[in-house]
């Protein structure tokens, strides 16, 4: 009977192991230097943002390609909005209208920032993360369920510091709630109504600030202004993300990494011809 290694073909044409290997550390270095490069474009025009340009600034970041670079977008904006998060939120409902999974990377960070501020009883960085998450539901970039869930978690535990970044976040994204959700905003009011008598004279002072801008529904404090009104309604995506929710980070999408390159696996695997049973036999003494 004829041997089995004897019908294994070897194709001469494959290309060797060790030019695939060099092509491969080529490609991975080309990558990287793209990356690099498109870190830098992101963070530089991130940087820019003010409140004449976000539209030059948006459509120069679509250029770019933000699925690769979802991580780098996030963090550069995470960082840069402290200032100015009602701008920086116009920039974020743009870029989400066309790539929504970043608009939503960068809202599940901004509420995994808040958890972790509240977990470590950090007020500044509560007040941070909820300021540019109140600016984030009024563009419609994320539903007004996770300002509850927040105004809820606050309330719960109602110290001065937690009673008074809940009414600092209400007031800020209080029009949302009342156009969208009237009626849990004012089971949320029922609330503050309850505690109050807990609380001291300075935060019983918010808390009245509270009231007065619901009575005047909000006039003072509006969704957002004509001039960062980018989004047409039709045009607009807005996600569901809840406090309730196993919410992950993708950090790892905030470092390089090359893409797969199939072209090796390919080349290696068409390197060894075997064939079916039947030609084997065929081939016996």
């Amino acid at each position: 009977m004829g041997s089995l290694n004897s019908a294994v073909t070897f194709r001469d044409s494959c290309t060797p192991p060790l030019q695939l290997e060099m092509k491969r550390n080529e490609d991975h270095g080309h990558q990287r230097s793209k990356w690099l490069s498109m870190e830098k474009t992101i963070t530089g025009l991130v940087e820019k943002l003010n409140l004449s340009n976000i539209q030059f600034i948006a459509s120069e970041i679509l250029n770019q390609d933000l699925i690769w670079g979802r991580g780098l977008f996030c963090r550069a904006v995470m960082k840069s909005q402290l200032g100015s998060p009602h701008i920086y939120a116009a920039l974020v409902a743009v870029i989400n209208s066309e790539f929504p999974d970043v608009g939503l990377l960068l809202v599940k960070r901004v509420v995994l920032q808040f958890k972790e501020a509240y977990d470590c009883s950090n007020k500044k960085e509560m007040e941070a993360a909820l300021k540019f998450l109140a600016h984030l539901v009024n563009q419609a970039v994320v539903y007004e369920l996770v300002a509850f869930d927040v105004l809820l978690l606050l309330l719960g535990r109602p110290s001065s510091d937690h009673i008074e970044v809940a009414v600092s976040f209400c007031i800020e994204c209080g029009s949302s709630l009342l156009e969208f959700s009237p009626g849990r905003l004012n089971e949320v009011v029922r609330e503050f109504h309850r505690i109050m008598g807990e609380m001291e004279k300075r935060v019983q002072v918010l808390i009245v600030k509270l009231f007065v801008a619901r009575r005047q529904r909000f006039k003072e404090y509006p969704r957002m202004t004509d001039e960062l009104d980018f989004v047409e309604v039709e045009d607009q995506v807005t996600h569901e993300v809840s406090l309730l929710h196993e919410i992950c980070s993708e950090s790892s999408v905030d470092s390089f990494e090359a893409e797969k390159d199939q072209s090796f696996e390919h080349e290696m695997s068409s390197e060894i011809v075997i064939p079916c049973d039947d030609e084997v036999s065929s081939g016996g003494v």
